[in-house]
């Protein structure tokens, strides 16, 4: 068994998955960055379509020996990209658990908007690069 030494994972990585209708996109990321865990970030892991729904990408990940973690205190309550979570002290448990996973596992934070730049997505990954130290990579 191969372990990572803590800080070899190269960034925090996220992702949104917008309109898409399959996981094809998502399915090359976890395989092209060895992707670990999917943190999902959203406040209610549900979406417009079924197959986005927290049990369904659960599925996915567990089909590709990713963990998949809902953490809904990350979630964003503001309706915009500014992030505002449902209780600020869940939040910074839950920073400081997600932060020790992604310092010694590749990590993908996931969210409903397919842009990063309209997401609180990216607040969540700047908070956690204040805590590891770790490079942010959006991918779109």
């Amino acid at each position: 068994m191969i372990c990572k030494d803590i800080n070899t994972n190269n960034y925090i990585l996220t992702f949104g998955y917008g309109n898409r209708k399959d996981y094809d996109e998502f399915i090359q990321y976890l395989k092209s960055f060895d992707v670990r865990y999917v943190i999902d970030v959203r406040n209610s892991p549900r979406a417009w379509s079924r197959k986005w729904y927290g049990q369904e990408i659960q599925s996915c990940c567990e089909s590709q020996n990713v963990k998949y973690i809902s953490m809904p205190a990350l979630g964003n309550t503001s309706g915009n990209s500014k992030w505002i979570p449902p209780s600020a002290s869940l939040a910074t448990q839950a920073l400081e658990e997600v932060s020790k996973i992604i310092q010694s596992e590749t990590c993908l934070l996931l969210c409903a908007e397919l842009q990063s730049a309209r997401c609180h997505r990216t607040e969540v990954a700047l908070k956690l690069h204040e805590l590891t130290k770790l490079p942010v990579r959006h991918l779109e």
